[in-house]
C-alpha cells in the first residue's frame, strides 16, 4: 500500500513546486511592466558610490541625496512646508448631467523649498533636471484631489512627471493627470443655468502645522476650450481657500479654484422648445375644422398630447432625477397643458353637439328664419311657367314637342333603335315613348322650356339633410381660436422674461 502511495506523493509534490515557480515569474514580469525599482542614493554602499567620477553631474547629485531621508519632511519640527501649485488645463470634457462630474486633463505643478537640496557651489547650471524614476527617492506633499471620482497617471511612453532642482533648494515637480471630479448641479434654471464647478487641492496626511498650500500668482492656465453645450472662460476662473476642520485630527491646508460654466441654449432651443412649440400649434388647427368632423379633430387632438408626452419622457431619461422643478419642465408641462386644453375644448364641443335641447333650439331658429324668407318671397307676383311654353299660358310643352319634332324632319322615327343605327327610311307614327324625348330623329338635342328640367329634378333623389350644429359649438371654437394663441403668447413673454 506504502509503495502504491509513494508516486502519487511525489507527482503530488512536482507539480506543486511547479506551480509556485509559475507564480513567482509571473508576479516578476508584472513588477517588470511597472518599471524596476529604483535604487535611491542613499541605499548605495561606499564602494558603489566611490565608483562614480568625482566631477560628474551624477556624484553631485549622489552628494545631495546620500543623506537624503525622504520619510522627513523639510523644517521638521520648525515652520510648514509652503506649497505653491499651479495648473495648466490641457483638455476640459463637457459636464455629465446624470452622473453629476466632468472629466478634465491637467498639468498638475508644485513647488516647495527643500533646504536639503540646495546644490552645491560647484555645480555651474541653475538647475538640475532628474529622471523622473528619483521621483521616489525626495519628500513630496502629499496633495489628493478632494472631490475626485477617478484619476490616474499617464505613462506613455514614459511616465509623464518632470523634476527640477533649483540652486536655492526649491524642487519643481510636475505631473500629467486625468481626473474625474464631482460638481453637484442646480439644474432649477436648466436649460439657461451657470454651473458652478469646484477642483480641490488637500493634504492628506499633513496638517497645517507641517504643510501650507497656495496659489501661485497665476494659478491656472489654459488654452482656449471648446465645450459643446458650455462656454468657460479665463476671466470667469475664481479662487479660493478651503482649508477644512477634521474632528479629533485638526485642520488640513486646502485650495480650490472654481470654474464658471454657462450652458449654451442654441441645441434645446432647436431640439426641445422650437418642436414642442410646433406640436401646440399644430393643436389648434382643430379650431377650424367643422365641429362635426370628429374623424379628423379627435386624432390630431391625441397625436399632439403623445407627441408631447414622449418628448418629456426623453428629455427626462437625460437628466438626474432631481426632487425639484427645472425650468424646461415648465415648459414641457405647459405646452402638455395645451394640448390636452385643446382636446378638453373639443369634447366640449361635442356635447353641445349632442345636447337634444340645443338642437331643438336651433331647429325653431332655422324654421323661423325660412318662414320669413318664404314670406319674403310670397309677395312678389307668381311665375307660371310650369306648365306651359314660355309661361304664356298657350300650347302644352309635350304638344309643343312634338310640332317640333314633326317640322324638322320629314322621316319619323318609329323606335329608340332606328335613331341609334341612323336608320330613318320606315315611314310610321311617332312612338308613344319619343312623344317626350329631348331628341329629333337624327338625334340632335331639342330645346326644352325650363318647366320639362325642373319636372326631371324633381324626380331625383333629395340630398341627405345637413346635421344641425349648435350655435353655441361655434361659438366656442371662435373663442378658442383667440383665446389659446393669446394665452400661449402671455405664456412665452411671462416664461422667457424670467428665465433668460
Amino acid at each position: 500500500m506504502d509503495a502504491g502511495l509513494r508516486p502519487v506523493i511525489v507527482l503530488l509534490l512536482l507539480l506543486s513546486c511547479w506551480h509556485l515557480t509559475t507564480a513567482k515569474e509571473g508576479k516578476s514580469t508584472k513588477k517588470g511592466k511597472k518599471g524596476k525599482q529604483v535604487v535611491c542614493p542613499s541605499q548605495l554602499s561606499p564602494e558603489e558610490l566611490a565608483q562614480v567620477p568625482a566631477n560628474s553631474t551624477s556624484n553631485i547629485l549622489n552628494r545631495l541625496m546620500v543623506s537624503y531621508d525622504p520619510r522627513i519632511r523639510p523644517n521638521f519640527q520648525g515652520i510648514p512646508v509652503e506649497s505653491r501649485v499651479n495648473i495648466f488645463i490641457n483638455s476640459f470634457g463637457s459636464i455629465q448631467e446624470t452622473t453629476m462630474d466632468y472629466r478634465v486633463n491637467i498639468f498638475l505643478r508644485q513647488r516647495w523649498n527643500d533646504p536639503r537640496l540646495r546644490l552645491p557651489t560647484d555645480y555651474k547650471s541653475e538647475t538640475l533636471t532628474i529622471d523622473p524614476k528619483m521621483f521616489q527617492c525626495l519628500w513630496k506633499p502629499d496633495l489628493f484631489f478632494a472631490n475626485e471620482k477617478n484619476a490616474n497617471f499617464h505613462d506613455v511612453t514614459q511616465d509623464n512627471i518632470l523634476l527640477f532642482i533649483f540652486r536655492n533648494g526649491d524642487v519643481l515637480i510636475s505631473m500629467r493627470l486625468s481626473v474625474t471630479l464631482s460638481c453637484p448641479l442646480d439644474l432649477t434654471l436648466f436649460p439657461m443655468d451657470t454651473q458652478l464647478c469646484k477642483m480641490q487641492l488637500e493634504s492628506f496626511g499633513y496638517t497645517t502645522s507641517d504643510l501650507v498650500f497656495m496659489w501661485q500668482s497665476d494659478p491656472v492656465q489654459m488654452d482656449e476650450i471648446a465645450l459643446p453645450q458650455f462656454d468657460i472662460k479665463q476671466e470667469d476662473i475664481k479662487y479660493g481657500n478651503c482649508t477644512k476642520y477634521y474632528q479629533g485630527t485638526g485642520y488640513y491646508t486646502c485650495v480650490e479654484v472654481i470654474f464658471t460654466l454657462r450652458r449654451q441654449v442654441g441645441f434645446y432651443m432647436m431640439g426641445v422648445y422650437a418642436p414642442t412649440l410646433l406640436i401646440v400649434v399644430l393643436s389648434w388647427l382643430s379650431f377650424w375644422i367643422n365641429p362635426d368632423a370628429s374623424a379628423a379633430r379627435v386624432p390630431l387632438g391625441i397625436l399632439s398630447v403623445l407627441s408631447l408626452s414622449s418628448e418629456s419622457m426623453s428629455l427626462a431619461s437625460e437628466l438626474p432625477k432631481v426632487s425639484y422643478v427645472k425650468a424646461i419642465d415648465i415648459w414641457l408641462i405647459a405646452c402638455l397643458l395645451f394640448g390636452f386644453s385643446s382636446l378638453v375644448e373639443y369634447a366640449v364641443v361635442q356635447v353641445i353637439l349632442n345636447s337634444p335641447r340645443l338642437i331643438e333650439e336651433e331647429k325653431a331658429k332655422m324654421a323661423t328664419k325660412e318662414k320669413a324668407l318664404q314670406e319674403k318671397e310670397g309677395k312678389k307676383p307668381p311665375n307660371k311657367t310650369n306648365n306651359t311654353v314660355n309661361g304664356t299660358g298657350g300650347t302644352p310643352i309635350h304638344v309643343n314637342t312634338i310640332q317640333v319634332v314633326e317640322t324638322r324632319c320629314k322621316k319619323v322615327c318609329t323606335s329608340k333603335s332606328d335613331l341609334r343605327s341612323n336608320d330613318f327610311s320606315i315611314v310610321g307614327s311617332l312612338p308613344r315613348d319619343f312623344e317626350l324625348s329631348n331628341f329629333d330623329c337624327y338625334g340632335k338635342p331639342v330645346e326644352v322650356s325650363g318647366a320639362l328640367k325642373s319636372q326631371s329634378k324633381t324626380n331625383k333623389k333629395p340630398p341627405p339633410p345637413k346635421p344641425v350644429i349648435p350655435t353655441a359649438a361655434k361659438r366656442v371654437d371662435l373663442y378658442a381660436r383667440a383665446l389659446f394663441p393669446f394665452s400661449f403668447l402671455f405664456f412665452n413673454v411671462v416664461y422667457w422674461s424670467v428665465y433668460l
